[in-house]
């Protein structure tokens, strides 16, 4: 099996879990973007736009300070709000966001969807 078809299955199980976990007592939705598509799931699709501003400019930041501060690559990115968090990560070339309540263990969800 060739890398990318690995890859393209790895994804396809990662869909699958994100699936499972989004009915999820606390779990807002989340978004799953690739080099040619994107996969979103949201309890409140009216903000979609707003949720991808969100995700790209955690990414963003994750990126500016990692280079900033020389730490390496960054293996997640955790932004805490008032009452919600995003879980940010890279996952075999595509950028999951998992938008979450404050309360949600954030840590309990990547040993779930095996991102540990």
């Amino acid at each position: 099996m060739s890398a990318k078809n690995s890859s393209k299955n790895d994804i396809e199980i990662l869909q699958e879990k994100l699936q499972s976990i989004k009915g999820r007592e606390g779990i807002i939705g989340y978004i799953l973007r690739g080099p040619n598509s994107a996969s979103i799931d949201l309890k409140d699709p009216t903000k979609i736009i707003d949720y991808a501003i969100l995700s790209a400019t955690a990414f963003e930041a994750g990126q500016d300070m990692s280079a900033m501060f020389e730490i390496g690559e960054v293996e997640s990115i955790i932004t805490e709000g008032e009452n919600t968090k995003i879980l940010s990560r890279v996952v075999n070339e595509h950028r999951l966001s998992i938008f979450m309540e404050k309360n949600v263990d954030h840590n309990r969800l990547c040993k779930d969807l095996n991102l540990t």
